[in-house]
């Protein structure tokens, strides 16, 4: 397989310059980003730091080059960063519970806001993603609570300056129907509004699943004078297909000594297995300016996230029958909704001679979430053979019935500070505290209990970068960061609830950009700190004495050599660890899906009016759980495709996992990875897909 990988990089890294496509005659649009081989604008939507003077390692991939991979869910788009690894594929469940960065879980943010939630609702929803901003390493200073591994950041598209749009239709192999638009331009002189949407109906190439979706984007910005600008961001995404409980990992990545099961097989029920989310975001935020060089910014955001889930789980095999694999039914549900509401005062101060770009902020948050498991599973489920599925509901049966409602309330403060020590060398700093009341109300057909609790968590960040001249610059730093919903509710045998789970990374690298080129390589290491394991004086509790360690090198860059060919590619390695734990044989082991050596590299050359694409990526070998047993294989993946435009009409073919290699996936969410090794997802085989976009307006050619 790693002959395969090679042989496909360098085919790649060959490709003849050609001549240049014009994809932007107009100009650059209203985001900040231009894509000329380096991408420029501060990160996320309340930073304010310029992408060159972040201290950690960044990336940014943005819509045009998400079309350009074929790329169908965020995470395919995330297969450019070197050090991400993905834990399940779209015919999953909850994709955005998977995804990790530097082997740890990574948290979204939209529009500068902590999620919760919604991105797991589709992972597909990327018809109103401007660009996706990539921060590896913890972050808890100006988000709150911050995945270990990195802040993925999804910036939304904004209304055009001038009308403009292009709706689009993608078919393919396994019966892929899409329909997407996207339109937006002024409505008067001071207001503007853009509209995108999706509505999918495909089938999959798992049997009698089936993937139904739609999501609809609204933006309006409202600038009635120089000194206020407004913004209004409303979403709505909906997902429903089958709850596929997987493959057994016997017969998969373990032989049954009989045949390996199908890639294509479902093993649920078909007639009962049902994963319906729906989710609506509405975001609103103003830019006052006071007068001098200081702005006040409020921000409100609601979202809701509900779920129905009627689901079989598969169990390790019953003896001596190989391939019989027992199954348990679930019926449960949920019904989320937060709330977050932000001030923020940003500006500029000169003291001893030193330049100051300050940000002063203040937050509240309020989550309920209600999780509901009902007592009768309507579709009693038996055995099934994994290689020959004969399928059928048995009688209802019984199942322990609860209801888990968790309310968050929370409240922080928060300062950054960029120092310009002088034209070269840059500092920021940073600091949050944040506290919240965490109330938990378990409930059954027989009892009710109610547990509260006060959590607080102070996170900071020091870093710097200085320019050696020429596009070379150095970076470095600490940051911290801090996660709550590991711990809620959880308490230790005295009664005492755990604290929030805390991370931090030291990270030193050196940046490359010019106006080809840009280019990063960083070593690392990153901590989950204060986990919870066994406690070794009563096993039915835990005692938060666990750490997890990943110590690491990356290396990422895109260049254009020559008009027209443009070139990406990236290595990392990640070596993860539980580094404390009472368990003494976990001490040292390996952490689950975080791959020893991975690799990336893209191309794409323009021919005449026609762009040819192609892309590999490598992922090592991973544990399936934190220390486990069961290895998932090391794979390779090819994909190729080509794009042209034809007067107002694009049309892009794509067509991934070109040599249909057979892989797999874990199927435990990226915060525990302390789950089952009986079961696994298998990764997408190989499909074509064709889009075509008709533009209008000014996008017309």
């Amino acid at each position: 397989m790693k002959t395969v990988l090679a042989a496909s990089a360098a085919s790649l890294l060959i490709a003849a310059p050609a001549l240049a496509q014009d994809r932007d005659r107009e100009g650059p649009r209203q985001q900040d980003i231009v894509v000329t081989g380096t991408k420029t604008g501060d990160f996320g939507a309340k930073s304010g730091i310029p992408i060159e003077r972040v201290p950690q390692s960044i990336q940014v991939i943005d819509d045009e080059e998400i079309i350009a991979s074929g790329a169908r869910t965020v995470e395919d788009a995330l297969r450019a960063v070197p050090s991400a690894t993905v834990a399940r594929s779209r015919i999953g469940g909850f994709g955005g519970a998977t995804l990790r960065i530097r082997g740890f879980a990574a948290q979204q943010i939209r529009n500068g806001i902590f999620q919760r939630f919604y991105d797991s609702t589709d992972p597909s929803a990327l018809s109103n993603v401007e660009r996706i901003e990539i921060l590896k390493g913890p972050s808890g200073v100006l988000y709150g609570q911050s995945g270990v591994g990195g802040i993925v950041s999804i910036v939304t598209k904004r209304p055009t300056e001038a009308f403009e749009g292009w709706v689009a239709l993608t078919g393919g192999m396994y019966d892929q129907k899409m329909a997407t638009v996207d339109i937006g331009g002024p409505l008067t002189d001071t207001l503007g509004i853009r509209l995108t949407g999706e509505i999918e109906r495909s089938g999959s190439f798992v049997d009698f699943l089936d993937v139904d979706r739609e999501n609809f984007g609204l933006a309006l910005a409202w600038r009635p004078g120089a000194s206020v600008s407004a913004h209004l961001v409303a979403e709505y995404l909906h997902r429903k297909t089958l709850n596929n409980p997987g493959l057994p990992t016997v017969g998969t990545v373990v032989g049954n000594g009989v045949a390996r099961v199908k890639r294509s097989a479902f093993l649920g029920e078909p007639g009962y297995s049902l994963q319906e989310n729906d989710a609506a975001l509405i975001q609103a935020w103003a830019d006052v300016k006071l007068g001098g060089a200081w702005t006040l910014t409020p921000r409100f955001q609601y979202s809701e996230w509900n779920n129905v889930g009627r689901s079989t789980t598969l169990l390790p095999p019953v003896a001596p029958q190989s391939t019989l694999i027992p199954r348990e039914g679930r019926n449960a549900g949920e019904r989320d909704r937060f709330y977050v509401a932000q001030l923020d005062l940003s500006g500029k101060a000169t003291t001893f001679g030193l330049g100051h770009e300050l940000l002063f902020g203040i937050e509240y948050n309020n989550d309920d979430v209600p999780f509901r498991m009902q007592p009768i599973v309507p579709c009693g489920v038996g055995p099934i053979d994994a290689l020959d599925p004969v399928y059928g509901c048995g009688p209802p049966t019984g199942n322990f019935g609860f209801l888990a409602d968790a309310r968050l309330e929370g409240f922080a403060v928060y300062a950054q500070d960029q120092i310009a020590l002088t034209e070269a060398w840059n500092v920021v700093a940073g600091i949050r505290h944040s506290q919240a009341t965490n109330d938990n109300i378990f409930t059954t057909a027989f009892f009710s209990s109610t547990n509260s609790a006060k959590l607080r968590n102070t996170s900071w960040q020091l870093g710097s970068t200085y320019k050696l001249g020429k596009g070379v610059s150095l970076f470095g730093g600490y940051n911290t960061g801090y996660d709550l919903g590991a711990v809620t509710g959880t308490r230790r045998a005295d009664g005492i609830p755990f604290e929030p789970e805390t991370s931090d990374q030291a990270e030193a690298g050196v940046r490359l950009t010019r106006d080809d080129l840009r280019a990063g390589l960083s070593a690392f290491r990153v901590r989950r700190n204060n986990v919870g394991v066994p406690d070794p004086l009563n096993f039915a509790f835990q005692v938060q004495e666990g750490q997890f360690r990943v110590r690491g090198i990356e290396l990422e860059g895109e260049w254009s050599p020559a008009p027209g060919w443009w070139l990406q590619g990236g290595y990392a390695y990640l070596d993860g660890v539980v580094s404390r734990t009472t368990t003494p044989g976990l001490l040292g082991a390996r952490l689950a899906e975080t791959p020893e050596h991975s690799v990336t590299a893209a191309t794409r050359v323009t021919l005449g009016k026609v762009e040819l694409r192609a892309a590999a990526y490598y992922v090592g070998a991973r544990k399936v759980i934190n220390g486990g047993a069961v290895t998932l294989p090391d794979f390779a993946t090819v994909d190729v495709g080509a794009g042209t435009q034809i007067g107002p009409f694009r049309i892009d073919a794509a067509l991934t996992n070109l040599f249909d290699q057979v892989y797999y996936y874990s199927d435990n969410a990226s915060r525990f990875s302390l789950g089952t090794e009986d079961r696994v997802l298998p990764g997408e085989p190989r499909t074509l897909s064709l889009r075509l976009a008709y533009n209008f307006g000014r996008n017309a050619r």
